[in-house]
C-alpha cells in the first residue's frame, strides 16, 4: 500500500507530466499549421542552354486567380515583307507534334517565323518538373510572337499538390486549381498582346494509356477559360482523327484516296508526316480564318482540303 506522502508526490508527478504533454502538443500543433500556411512550391525555370534534365531550381510560385484582361489584342496585319509574323508554339509531347505539322505546312514561307518550344512529358499538372506558367512569361519576352498555339494535356490527367494541399484527378479541387493554371497563361498571353490558339487533346485509342472520358475533361476546362479572352481561340481537334462511326482511327485516305497513317500505335501521339500535318493543316485554317490571313501551305501538304481559296491544290 502507497504511503500519502508517495500518493502526493505521485500526483504531482502526473500533473507535471499532463502539463508538459499538453505544451508540447500544443507546439506541435502550431508548428505544424504554420508550416502549412507558408509552404511554398518549389518549381524550376527551364534554359535550353543546360542539359535536356530539367532540374528542380527553387523558384517560388504562389496560385492566385488574377482578373481576367479583356482588352482586345492590337490588329494582326497579314504577312509581309514589311509586316512579318512571329508565331510560337508549345505544349508537350502532343505539342511537339503538331508543332512539327505547322513547320511543314509553313516550309521556307519567308514572311512568317515559327518557334517550336513544346517540351516532351510536360504538363499544367507537375509544375515541380516544368513549370510552364514562369516559362511561357520568359519565352513571351524573348520571342515576342504575335500568335501562339498550344497543345498541351496528354500528362495532365493526374493530381497535384497545391499549397499543402492534394488536388486528386477530377475532384472540385483539381478543376479549381488546374483552371487557374489555365487561365494564367492565357493572361500571360492578354498582357502580351498575343492572339492565342488553344487546340483541344485529340480523342485517344481505347487501348492507349490515356481515358477520353478523362481529355473531354480536359478539353472543357480549355473551352471554358478560353471564352473568358478576347484573344483566345479554343481548336477542336477531336474529330480529325475519329472514324465514320465517331470512334478513334489510326489511319485516315489522303485526298488521293489512299490509307495514311496518322496517328502513332500507342494511339495517343500524332504520326509524322501525314497525321502531324493534318492537324498542323487544320490550325493554319482557323488562323487563316480568324485572323483574315491569305496563308498557303507548302506544295507538299497532304492536306490541301484547308486551304484558303486562291492556294494551290
Amino acid at each position: 500500500m502507497r504511503t500519502k506522502k508517495k500518493v502526493e508526490n505521485h500526483l504531482v508527478l502526473r500533473k507535471s507530466y499532463t502539463y508538459w504533454m499538453l505544451t508540447l502538443l500544443v507546439v506541435i500543433a502550431l508548428s505544424g499549421f504554420g508550416l502549412s500556411i507558408n509552404a511554398e512550391v518549389h518549381t524550376p525555370h527551364h534554359n535550353k542552354k543546360q542539359s535536356s534534365y530539367h532540374g528542380r531550381h527553387k523558384k517560388t510560385h504562389k496560385l492566385t486567380r488574377k482578373p481576367v484582361i479583356t482588352t482586345p489584342t492590337t490588329t494582326i496585319l497579314e504577312p509581309s515583307t514589311k509586316h512579318p509574323l512571329s508565331i510560337l508554339s508549345i505544349g508537350d509531347s502532343l505539342g511537339e507534334d503538331l508543332g512539327y505539322g505547322l513547320q511543314d505546312i509553313i516550309g521556307t514561307n519567308p514572311y512568317i517565323h515559327l518557334t517550336l518550344d513544346s517540351v516532351g512529358s510536360t504538363g499544367l499538372a507537375n509544375t515541380a518538373y516544368y513549370n510552364w506558367p514562369v516559362t511561357f512569361n520568359t519565352e513571351l519576352e524573348r520571342v515576342h510572337p504575335q500568335i501562339v498555339v498550344v497543345l498541351i494535356g496528354g500528362n495532365d490527367s493526374v493530381g497535384f499538390e497545391q499549397s499543402g494541399q492534394v488536388a486528386y484527378f477530377g475532384t472540385p479541387l483539381w478543376y479549381k486549381d488546374y483552371s487557374f493554371r489555365v487561365a494564367e497563361m492565357m493572361n500571360e498571353a492578354a498582357r502580351a498582346k498575343c492572339h492565342v490558339f488553344w487546340v483541344g487533346v485529340p480523342i485517344m485509342a481505347s487501348y492507349s494509356v490515356l481515358s477520353n472520358v478523362a481529355m473531354q475533361k480536359l478539353n472543357s476546362i480549355y473551352i471554358g477559360e478560353a471564352k473568358a479572352y478576347k484573344n483566345v481561340t479554343y481548336v477542336s481537334s477531336w474529330k480529325l482523327f475519329q472514324n465514320s462511326l465517331g470512334g478513334f482511327t489510326q489511319y485516315l485516305k489522303d485526298p488521293e484516296g489512299m490509307l495514311t497513317t496518322v496517328r502513332d500505335s500507342d494511339g495517343v501521339h500524332i504520326a509524322p508526316q501525314a497525321g502531324q500535318e493534318l492537324i498542323g493543316s487544320y490550325v493554319l485554317s482557323v488562323i487563316n480564318k480568324v485572323e483574315k490571313f491569305h496563308i498557303c501551305p507548302s506544295n507538299t501538304d497532304y492536306w490541301p482540303e484547308f486551304n484558303v481559296k486562291g492556294c494551290p491544290n
